[in-house]
C-alpha cells in the first residue's frame, strides 16, 4: 500500500505483530522510475502480486461484501473493462 495514512500504518503494524501477514507501505510518493522498477520486478517474477479474486464492475457490491466479510487472502480486483 502506498502513501498510507497514520491509522492504516498503525493497523498494519498491529497486523504484522499479531499475525503471520507481512504489511508493506511507503512513506513517500512514487515516481515513474519507481513504478517502472516495480513493473520490471513483476514481469521477471521476482515479486508476485497476490490476487485472491476478480470481480467485474457489475458485481462491485458482491466484491465489497466479500472484502468486508474478512475472507480475502489477497487483493480483490475489480475489472473495469472486459
Amino acid at each position: 500500500m502506498a502513501n498510507t495514512d497514520p491509522t492504516r500504518m498503525l493497523r498494519g503494524l498491529w497486523t504484522s505483530w499479531t499475525t503471520k501477514k507481512k504489511i508493506v507501505f511507503a512513506l513517500a510518493g512514487e515516481s515513474v522510475a519507481d513504478m517502472t522498477y516495480i513493473a520490471e520486478l513483476i514481469a521477471t517474477g521476482k515479486i508476485k502480486p497476490l490476487i485472491d479474486k476478480r470481480y467485474p464492475l457489475a458485481q462491485l457490491a458482491a466484491a465489497h461484501r466479500y472484502v468486508e466479510a474478512g475472507h480475502k487472502a489477497g487483493h480483490v480486483v475489480i475489472n473495469i473493462a472486459d
